[in-house]
């Protein structure tokens, strides 16, 4: 059993991908999610890929990998390919798993 069938989120986490997978922007909204401390909510920019059932925090690591090869505006970025990935980085003062996005050779 999976962390992820015991406690099930909205959004794609890195646990949840077995190795690269190629997506295809479906669209980039704000949407209010809780914080990390999980005692306000706030406005963060979620992406959504055609055929997921599950959208993906964008963070700023992220959101710059698109802009560089799409272009700034994220409402152009529909259509475009894109591959997730999972790296380990340092966070919260610990080493954990998080989605990278790369993007396709010949962009």
């Amino acid at each position: 059993m999976k962390t992820s069938d015991v406690f099930p989120s909205r959004f794609v986490k890195a646990e949840d991908l077995d190795g690269d997978k190629i997506v295809t922007v479906e669209q980039v909204i704000l949407e209010e999610v809780f914080n990390q401390q999980g005692n306000t909510k706030e406005q963060k920019p979620i992406i959504y890929f055609k055929g997921a059932t599950k959208g993906m925090l964008l963070n700023k690591t992220n959101w710059s990998k698109l802009a560089d090869a799409y272009g700034d505006e994220s409402d152009n970025w529909k259509g475009q390919k894109c591959i997730l990935t999972t790296v380990e980085v340092q966070a919260f003062g610990d080493v954990v798993s998080a989605i990278r996005i790369k993007i396709p050779n010949g962009k």
